[in-house]
């Protein structure tokens, strides 16, 4: 601000001094003029008068006229001195300005006017001018202050805190912050404009958060689909298989044990289609929650499929340690499942393969384990068995008569063979057992033990059960016609044919077609297919047996049921297994389990048929205790059509000739 003003007096300065020299340079010019009649008169009293005019310049010092020959022709004030060729020095400069003006008549100078001017004047009007500049600038100043602090209030001081807003906003990240101004103004509409912005940042901010929150969900999901089972909450098969990569990968690493077991339900088809898929799903969930119990934390338990499962063992110290798992988990599958206040039983069949020891692939591992579990289901289920290398021939072998069965119908390999059952007091033929036999041209005779439960397995039962019935009850009903006599047939009825909501239409519906009474038919069923005491299978039951066809037990006595389902079913006839029979009359249990059977079936009403009877001495105790009827190798094995006829000639010999001893009588 100093440096400003001082400009402002230097300007002001040098300006007022060059408008006085040329305002004296004017008044030299006009005195110049005038005082060319005095010098040329040497009449110095005029020029003293026309000198005197010039007291009315304020600024004026001192006007000395010299003659042409430089003498004083006359000066003002009268008294001054001569003060010609002053130095010109800055002290000079800042006193005082003289300027000089020749007197000429035509171009002949007869003098010279020197006029010396004091900068009083000037100094006097600077001073007034500094005094009002600096009076003019406190007043700006206060001016000033006053409109800074007013600026400050409703300008600067909004700016500011709106700028703070700002920062605080991006530090925290907190869009919910807002800058309040009450003002109509520009900064009102900047604060309202801020505001703006920071409702729509936090309204976008809050549909992306909620958008990443769906998305998080999503891929939670989507997690949740790709690594676990949506029944069983378990592991799947996609987890399973990344978590045995590490395992084997750290089993070959530090050269430490781990296995693969493969975990199959027996009979949960059966289940699942009688029961309904809600309550196999429920089972699926149990059978899951009961297999992860009592597991160690490192051990890995997975769904890998329908009703499989796989369990990795990691970090074993020994082959027994898995086995004490494969028994343990057998005893946890053979308790009863209570599901929707019902009983439901079933089994585990267990396969295990072994890393290093069986492979360190793990395709190859899981193969093994799953050959393993299908030779387990081989041996009767409710078993566990460790993969051997021999049992690749079995497995190639099982696959070679799958493919071999699916054509066996359309090639006509089945054919049936007669088992004759024989009343034992009368020593005649009650009636056949029909048994399904498979003759393949390339793998030749196949023993009904080895394709009946790959038929189950695999569902061809179905069909080979409906062809054993139509071609038995037809032979059956060739022979009534053949001969004029009523035998009876026996045909098994699987588990997968009874689950069929229209199995009992389909019976009636091929047993007519042949034209055999419904009395002569009669149904065999084991007891585990009983063990389910549903209504469903009880109505079934019931309406086979109300349309004359007769209801056979099979096996009796080697199921896993109560026998509280004999009072339950419509049940006519009891067959008491052949492992009961094989050892009479020796053995003192099967004696007394043959007696008890054969008492029960005599009390309950029922027709008692002994089965596996291959000596005399069997027969006799049979006949001792008065079992009704006798089958097995004493009186024949399972014949073809053509050899079981020679029964019914007999037995229509024996009809005959008792005709004619009523006729002679």
């Amino acid at each position: 601000m100093t440096m400003l003003v001082v400009c402002i007096a230097v300007i002001a300065f040098h300006s007022n001094r060059t408008n006085l020299i040329h305002d004296l340079n004017a008044e030299a010019h006009i005195l110049s003029e005038n005082l060319t009649a005095s010098l040329a008169f040497n009449d110095t009293k005029s020029a003293q008068a026309l000198l005197q005019a010039l007291r009315w310049s304020p600024h004026i010092k001192q006007v000395i006229i010299l003659d042409s020959e430089g003498e004083i022709f006359s000066k003002y004030p009268p008294g001054a001195k001569q003060n010609l060729n002053e130095i010109d020095t800055l002290s000079s400069y800042l006193s005082a300005v003289s300027v000089q003006q020749p007197i000429k008549i035509g171009t002949q100078q007869v003098g010279q006017i020197q006029i010396n001017a004091s900068l009083n004047h000037i100094y006097s009007q600077l001073k007034q001018f500094l005094l009002f500049i600096t009076f003019a600038m406190l007043i700006a100043g206060g001016l000033g202050a006053f409109m800074i602090r007013r600026l400050q209030t409703y300008l600067t001081k909004p700016i500011i805190e709106l700028t703070k807003s700002m920062r605080l906003v991006s530090n925290t990240d907190n869009y919910g912050l807002r800058f309040n101004l009450e003002s109509k103004d520009e900064l009102g509409e900047l604060a309202t404009g801020f505001n703006t912005m920071l409702s729509t940042i936090q309204s976008h901010e809050a549909e992306l958060d909620s958008e990443l929150t769906l998305r998080m969900q999503a891929e939670n999901r989507l997690q949740q689909l790709a690594y676990y089972d949506e029944v069983t909450k378990l592991p799947n098969r996609h987890h399973f298989n990344e978590r045995m990569a590490k395992v084997v990968a750290s089993s070959i690493q530090n050269n430490a044990l781990c296995c693969i077991m493969v975990i199959d339900l027996d009979d949960f088809k059966i289940v699942n289609d009688t029961l309904g898929h809600h309550i196999g799903d429920d089972l699926l969930f149990a059978v899951g929650k009961r297999l992860g119990h009592d597991l160690r934390v490192e051990d890995i338990l997975c769904r890998i499929g329908g009703d499989e499962f796989a369990l990795i063992l990691d970090n074993l110290t020994s082959i027994e340690q898995a086995q004490h798992v494969a028994e343990k988990i057998i005893q946890l599958m053979a308790l009863p499942f209570i599901l929707q206040d019902r009983e439901v039983f079933i089994g585990a069949s267990i396969g295990i393969s072994f890393c290093p020891n069986d492979a360190t692939n793990i395709p190859v591992l899981l193969r093994n384990a799953d050959t393993a579990m299908y030779n387990a289901k081989r041996l009767g289920k409710n078993y566990f068995q460790m993969y051997l290398p021999e049992m690749e021939a079995k497995n190639i072998r099982r696959f070679a008569l799958e493919s071999a069965l699916h054509r066996a119908l359309d090639h006509k390999e089945l054919f049936l063979h007669y088992q004759p059952q024989i009343n034992i007091k009368t020593n005649q033929v009650t009636g056949f057992e029909a048994l399904v036999r498979w003759d393949n041209p390339e793998l030749g005779l196949i023993s009904p033990v080895d394709f009946i439960p790959l038929a189950e397995d695999i569902g061809l039962i179905i069909p080979i059960g409906e062809f054993v019935l139509y071609q038995a009850c037809l032979q059956s009903q060739q022979w009534r016609e053949r001969y004029q006599v009523d035998t009876e047939i026996s045909v098994n009825l699987s588990g997968r044919q009874l689950i069929q909501s229209n199995i009992v239409e389909r019976i009636i519906s091929i047993v007519n077609s042949t034209q055999l009474p419904f009395n002569l038919v009669t149904i065999e069923l084991t007891e585990s297919i009983l063990m389910d005491h549903t209504k469903e299978t009880l109505d079934k039951l019931e309406k086979l047996s109300a349309s004359g066809f007769t209801i056979s037990i099979d096996d009796f006595g080697t199921g896993y049921s109560s026998m509280s389902y004999l009072k339950r079913y419509p049940i006519d006839t009891l067959k008491i297994d052949r492992s009961f029979v094989s050892d009479l009359p020796d053995d003192t249990n099967d004696v007394a389990i043959t007696q008890a059977i054969i008492a029960l079936g005599k009390n309950l009403g029922m027709k008692l048929v002994a089965e596996g009877v291959e000596t005399e001495a069997q027969l006799a105790f049979l006949k001792m205790h008065d079992c009704d009827t006798a089958q097995g190798f004493l009186y024949s094995r399972p014949i073809p059509a053509s050899e079981a006829e020679h029964y019914l000639i007999a037995l229509s010999d024996a009809k005959n000739n008792a005709a004619e001893k009523t006729t002679l009588a």
